[in-house]
């Protein structure tokens, strides 16, 4: 039986489902030696530090469609394991608008021990189980579960759910389809953020990377505030995406090319464009 590494939380393994649940940003943990990073309680709970109700609606989803999750409990402030190793929203010194001191001018030997301690065995985890299931003969089907805040740099988003997608839309748009069905249900196709520029490292990596089929789902942060709010949403989504799930289409791999033009990374030594020691 395979343990998960501290931090990351592995749900309802056994599940009969081709779906397997990624949820990034599940918690706002920090570890102790970090001292909240510099910041407040209050700051690390809002959308800067997790994805508010992500980790409810996964779980619930998770039940519903039978499926594995494998969610991640670290703060993204303090590696945010969806951002390319190296690149300045990894780590970010600041994020809307709050400045956080623990992300100050961070060195080399601090960076890479944030990457060896958090990044690289969370997306282990994800690799062994994708080639646990292969190896088994099963295509796993990447679902990754997001939240986003309601307002962001002064704009609104009137979005309740947002699914993105790039290159393979096998699985987005028949679950586009199905949301749109409901009725007052305001849908963002590639909204708030799309999956042409904004996908972040998780789904690239060990989906698009690999031809495995995907899609990610983004749901605004008051519509799963609380856990029964939450548990509405797993029960609309799960309704959402059995059928497409049953599509024997979707259980092969994707033949185009859903990379974007600077995918340079071939392996976890490669994970950020830059050779790195996992």
């Amino acid at each position: 039986m395979f343990t998960p590494p501290p931090d990351v939380e592995l749900f309802h393994a056994h599940g009969r489902s081709p779906a397997l649940l990624l949820c990034d940003h599940a918690g706002r943990r920090v570890p102790a030696r970090l001292g909240n990073l510099g910041i407040g309680e209050e700051a690390l709970s809002r959308h800067i530090g997790w994805d508010i109700g992500a980790a409810d609606l996964t779980r619930g989803l998770a039940r519903r469609l039978d499926a594995p999750a494998i969610l991640n409990h670290v703060s993204r402030l303090v590696v945010d394991v969806n951002r390319r190793p190296l690149t300045p929203a990894s780590m970010p010194a600041v994020s809307d608008g709050c400045v956080v001191p623990g992300n100050q001018a961070l060195d080399r030997a601090e960076i890479e021990r944030r990457l060896r301690e958090h990044f690289f065995p969370y997306h282990r985890a994800v690799a062994q189980h994708i080639g646990r299931a292969r190896r088994a003969g099963r295509l796993p089907v990447i679902i990754a579960v997001h939240s986003f805040t309601p307002h962001m740099n002064g704009e609104d988003r009137p979005w309740q759910v947002g699914v993105l997608w790039r290159g393979d839309r096998r699985l987005a748009d028949p679950v586009l389809a199905a949301l749109r069905h409901h009725s007052g249900l305001v849908v963002g196709d590639n909204q708030p953020y799309s999956g042409f520029t904004d996908f972040g490292f998780t789904v690239t990596f060990h989906a698009q990377r690999t031809g495995l089929p995907h899609v990610m789902l983004e749901i605004r942060q008051d519509e799963i505030a609380t856990e029964s709010a939450a548990e509405a949403w797993a029960n609309l989504l799960a309704a959402v995406l059995q059928r497409p799930l049953q599509q024997p289409r979707l259980l092969t791999l994707f033949a185009g090319d859903n990379r974007p033009p600077d995918a340079r990374w071939t392996g976890w030594r490669h994970a950020g464009g830059v050779e790195l020691r996992p």
